[in-house]
């Protein structure tokens, strides 16, 4: 049986502020994939900080992260590089509602 950690509400905030984002290639509904880091057996779960938004075809699916992950990250970039590309993107939402929010008060 697997590890997997229950989240807490800051880990459950950031998860659904990363499945707000859509799937990384087509922007469809996402589940979340959970970056293991090397050596994390494969029932025990990461961080929920490291997870990027993918669909379920592009994560589970015959061309996805889990079955040609070689071949995916070939075309669409690591899974680091989907990270970074996640965090980026949920900083720039943060700092435009932020702006929206003070123009609003102003």
């Amino acid at each position: 049986m697997g590890n997997k950690k229950v989240a807490t509400k800051a880990e459950r905030e950031h998860m659904s502020k990363v499945s707000n984002l859509g799937c990384l290639v087509c922007q469809m509904p996402p589940q979340l994939h959970h970056i293991r880091p090397t050596g994390l057996g494969i029932g025990n779960r990461s961080s929920h900080y490291h997870v990027i938004p993918l669909c379920r075809e592009h994560h589970m699916g015959q061309f996805s992260i889990h079955n040609s992950k070689q071949e995916f990250e070939a075309m669409y970039g690591t899974e680091h590089e989907m990270l970074q590309k996640t965090l980026r993107e949920i900083q720039n939402l943060e700092q435009a509602n932020d702006f929206f929010k003070g123009e609003n008060n102003g």
